[in-house]
């Protein structure tokens, strides 16, 4: 997989967790919680693994639901459990 499709698969995760996403260059990702617009990072590729701001691997190419996850968790953003809803 190349860094564009991973990075739109990625996109597409993020948003679908409630983040705001803006593609800014090849491979590089603005994202921001839409609630705290102050709380946002950049996500750039790096080899076959995704990068914070700092230069922190947050995932892996082909694991974009769990990088996703854990952007989110970094932003702030409300992870939903696994738990079964109890009627």
């Amino acid at each position: 997989m190349d860094a564009m499709t991973a990075t739109a698969i990625l996109a597409e995760q993020l948003t679908a967790r409630g983040l705001s996403v803006t593609k800014q260059d090849e491979g590089t990702l603005s994202v921001k919680n839409p609630l705290h617009f102050r709380l946002g990072e950049t996500v750039t590729t790096g080899g076959d693994s995704y990068l914070t701001d700092y230069g922190y691997e947050i995932g892996q190419y082909g694991d974009e639901p769990a990088t996703a996850g854990r952007i989110a968790f970094l932003l702030g953003v409300p992870v939903p459990s696994r738990q079964e809803v109890i009627p």
